[in-house]
């Protein structure tokens, strides 16, 4: 805690799931090139910083201790945490992934299970106060994932230059590559799809259209339509 890191990341190979790293604690969504890339941080608070590729399928931490060497977890409670929601039912086509291998892409399977349509019908937003004590309000809009019929609903309308905030309520593990979810120009922000958390984006459209709601591979799962 509070001593700077380097942390340096040799890629040999840039076409596989592992060429890019992403760790939202640390604010770093960042492509690898070949050979070493760099990443520096100062940690600021004893516990885990857990970081991953973009589509969850690996995943490693660090362990932030105090200056005694005190952390304030086992090292394996927190690999426990950490690789529980990684374990793989091959029987269950719901949890089947596909082949991340050195040869390039990755196959997404458990998609065609989970890939719904999209909802003839838009979602029109509550209007809530904001959380950040401002007396302001946002567009709240909600959503509830599972992995036999990804995100429900899957079609919103939202006004231009008001903040929104999409809560996700995740029933269950994501896979594969519908593991992550994101909002390609509204946010550079996504999230890992953990059962029992929420993903909550906040964000604030300019500009009048259509936004997909994707995975992190850019996977079309629903659409916010901004007027």
């Amino acid at each position: 805690k509070g001593i700077p890191v380097k942390w340096i990341v040799t890629s040999t190979d840039v076409n596989t799931c592992a060429s890019s790293i992403y760790s939202s604690q640390l604010n770093i969504r960042k492509s690898l090139k070949l050979g070493e890339n760099i990443i520096e941080f100062t940690p600021k608070d004893v516990g885990t910083i857990k970081f991953s590729c973009s589509m969850g399928m690996y995943t490693g931490y660090f362990n932030v201790v105090d200056k005694a060497g005190i952390g304030s977890n086992s090292d394996t409670t927190i690999k426990d945490n950490l690789y529980a929601s990684a374990a793989i039912d091959n029987n269950n086509p719901a949890q089947q992934v596909g082949n991340c291998g050195s040869s390039g892409g990755c196959g997404c399977g458990g998609a065609k299970k989970v890939a719904q349509p999209i909802d003839t019908e838009s979602v029109q937003p509550e209007t809530v106060p904001s959380t950040d004590n401002t007396n302001t309000y946002v567009q709240l809009i909600k959503a509830t994932y599972t992995a036999d019929k990804d995100i429900v609903p899957n079609n919103f309308s939202v006004k231009a230059n008001v903040p929104v905030r999409f809560e996700i309520d995740v029933k269950d593990d994501g896979y594969g590559c519908m593991g992550s979810i994101t909002l390609p120009g509204l946010t550079r922000d996504y999230y890992l799809l953990q059962k029992g958390q929420k993903a909550i984006f906040n964000f604030t459209p300019t500009k009048v259209g259509k936004y997909q709601i994707t995975c992190a591979m850019g996977i079309p799962r629903g659409i916010i339509v901004v007027n």
